[in-house]
């Protein structure tokens, strides 16, 4: 065997082992319900923002794209959060891949490369998207870098959310600067109709971090900061934003009454769980389970009233 020969065989076993880490990496945290859901999120969002300027059935590939530039984006903060948090894994979550080592950093490190390649690549239809992607890019960097004010946001779990938390939003100015490239009619007129559906991804991060008295652990927690029933209260008042924020938009789009009693009478049953913590701080299933379903219910929600 040549020593090319040698070499390029080298090079296929270090792909193909780095692939594998890969997909496993993914299998584990960020799964392709994931990838579904973010991808669905995305259209729904720019579907019914078409709708409320009239525009029905609009081409479904100018739609897509902004949704896997979504999810990249989302993938890319994944990845950041698993060098951020390294340390911390290593005594609250050693078995997750990085940790436990079944993954490695270099993985991780060329994936990331891919999403922002991606998120690059599939913006070029437009300058508008060309600028907020560098921009979007660029607030996730400051996330990565902990604002260069780490020591402080380590020490204080709120300033980390709410320093962070706004990418949420420009993720969702993306997909409303990608609806105004569908149609010249569209402009950010209506931006208040979507930015409060924002609210259901602040729901699930806040709720994902609230325990019982009894299961607080070392691990920083909202509700050890704030106490459980303020911070389930807090969740609760969110919960009621984006809620009221769906009703307000099928009002508007004149959705069926019949689709809008399914929704108030399958929100009710996910937001149970948070008023029973709320009263009783017991917690027989994580939160965050019913954060997780509300989200898919608003997409299928959003997804029906802008198609019917």
């Amino acid at each position: 065997m040549s020593v090319y020969t040698y070499y390029v065989l080298e090079k296929i076993h270090f792909r193909f082992s780095m692939l594998k880490r890969i997909l496993i990496y993914l299998k584990e945290m960020f799964p392709l319900s994931s990838f579904i859901g973010s991808i669905l999120t995305a259209i729904a969002v720019q579907l019914i923002y078409l709708r409320l300027f009239d525009i029905k059935h609009p081409a479904i590939v100018p739609l897509v794209l902004p949704g896997l530039v979504l999810t990249s984006i989302s993938l890319l903060i994944r990845i950041m959060d698993e060098f951020k948090d390294y340390q911390d894994d290593l005594t609250n979550f050693p078995n997750r891949p990085l940790p436990s080592g079944r993954v490695f950093k270099k993985d991780l490190h060329f994936l990331a490369g891919v999403c922002v390649f991606i998120v690059l690549f599939l913006s070029l239809t437009s300058l508008k998207l060309v600028l907020w992607s560098f921009i979007t890019l660029g607030f996730t960097f400051l996330m990565l870098k902990w604002f260069f004010i780490e020591n402080l946001m380590r020490k204080s779990l709120p300033i980390a959310f709410l320093s962070h938390h706004p990418i949420v939003l420009f993720n969702f100015a993306y997909l409303l600067i990608a609806c105004s490239e569908v149609d010249p009619r569209v402009d950010l007129s209506k931006v208040f109709y979507i930015l409060p559906i924002c609210f259901m991804f602040t729901n699930w991060e806040i709720t994902r971090k609230i325990r019982s008295p009894e299961q607080e652990t070392a691990y920083t927690t909202y509700s050890k900061i704030w106490g459980p029933r303020f911070a389930i209260s807090m969740a609760i008042v969110i919960q009621l934003i984006f809620t009221s924020t769906v009703f307000l938009i099928m009002n508007k789009l004149e959705t069926s009454f019949w689709i809008q009693c399914l929704f108030a009478i399958t929100q009710l049953i996910l937001i149970f769980p948070s008023l029973k913590f709320l009263v009783t701080l017991k917690m027989p299933r994580p939160l965050k389970n019913s954060s997780e379903a509300q989200i898919l219910v608003v997409v299928m929600t959003l997804l029906t009233a802008a198609l019917l």
